[in-house]
């Protein structure tokens, strides 16, 4: 209820309904500014000049990544707002759809390059940040399922990096051909 995340932001219930009148636009104000939060960074990632493309893809695994790791519950909140709610996702794709889209064209473009040159096997760029995305979030997923009830953070964090790694070598031992693919 709005008075109770009043009383949580220790603000009043006039405040909270002032700026924003319901509680779905709260939701939708958080929702954006989490959006933004990754898009942005992994933007650059994709427009950046500085790394060759094996190295932006590394970036991209680690950025989203990390993201998830600073806001576990993400995932959770979105899956069951897809489920309960059809017209989040309509909203969602309006968010950051064109986003997407643009930058899996501009990365396909590249990733055609080094089809052509023999340095990576063929992929399409959507499964790329598929698999990415895939990989990324199941992995919390599958950590609060898994992991006890006394929580050890030293060991969830170990464990997370160690997941990190292992999903930018799964990534790239499906892109990066082998002498023996050449």
């Amino acid at each position: 209820k709005t008075t109770q995340i009043a009383e949580r932001a220790g603000v009043t219930h006039a405040m909270v309904h002032y700026y924003f009148q319901t509680k779905e636009n709260i939701f939708r104000k958080i929702y954006e500014d989490k959006i933004d939060m990754l898009k942005d960074p992994i933007l650059a990632i994709v427009e950046s000049k500085d790394l060759e493309l094996p190295q932006r893809i590394d970036a991209i695994i680690e950025t989203h990544f990390d993201f998830l790791k600073a806001n576990p519950e993400l995932p959770y909140f979105l899956m069951g707002e897809i489920r309960n709610n059809p017209v989040f996702i309509e909203t969602l794709k309006d968010r950051i759809g064109d986003v997407i889209a643009k930058s899996c064209k501009k990365l396909q473009v590249e990733l055609d390059d080094y089809i052509n040159r023999g340095i990576i096997n063929s992929i399409l760029a959507e499964d790329l940040m598929m698999n990415i995305i895939s990989l990324n979030v199941f992995t919390f997923i599958a950590i609060s399922v898994t992991q006890s009830h006394e929580r050890d953070d030293n060991k969830i964090n170990l464990l997370l990096e160690q997941r990190k790694r292992e999903i930018k070598e799964t990534i790239n031992r499906r892109i990066i051909k082998t002498e023996k693919q050449a």
